[in-house]
């Protein structure tokens, strides 16, 4: 018994250096990914307070920005007062403004999701109640707020 378990520990301890390279080089690969990207967790809303949002944002091999918003226990849009048509997401930029990026659909189940890829440098992401979805400026009825995040 005792001579298996010195056998195997003289197999571990003769590791090829080529395969304690790959192993540190996918080690770094999966640090190097997570350290890319930010997830940012949205504070309660008074509008509706058992919305939880999360936005992930992530700088891409072309220099753009991903960003991957999920929202879930979200009420529709047509149950707050003053009732309203839509939810439209807003990603307020570094240098470019504060630009819509999308109409938020919430389904049957309280939740939903967008994507969206930009070149402007993201600093803060919010969702308004809206009546038209293309709208141009966002009104002042904000139901969710991420508060300013850095995107590097």
């Amino acid at each position: 018994m005792n001579r298996k378990v010195m056998t195997i520990e003289k197999a571990k301890s003769k590791l090829p250096i080529k395969e304690g390279f790959r192993i540190l080089s996918f080690i770094f690969a999966a640090i190097l990914v997570s350290a890319c990207s930010s997830t940012i967790n949205f504070p309660n809303s008074q509008v509706v307070p058992a919305a939880e949002a999360k936005l992930k944002v992530e700088k891409n091999d072309n220099n753009n920005f991903e960003l991957e918003l999920d929202v879930e226990n979200m009420a529709q849009p047509d149950r707050l007062t003053p009732a309203r048509r839509n939810y439209v997401v807003w990603m307020e930029t570094e240098s470019h403004g504060t630009i819509n990026i999308g109409n938020l659909r919430i389904n049957r189940k309280n939740s939903g999701e967008l994507r969206a890829v930009t070149p402007y440098k993201p600093i803060r992401v919010f969702i308004t109640a809206e009546d038209r979805q293309d709208a141009i400026t966002p009104s002042t009825q904000v139901v969710l707020n991420s508060e300013e995040f850095d995107a590097d």
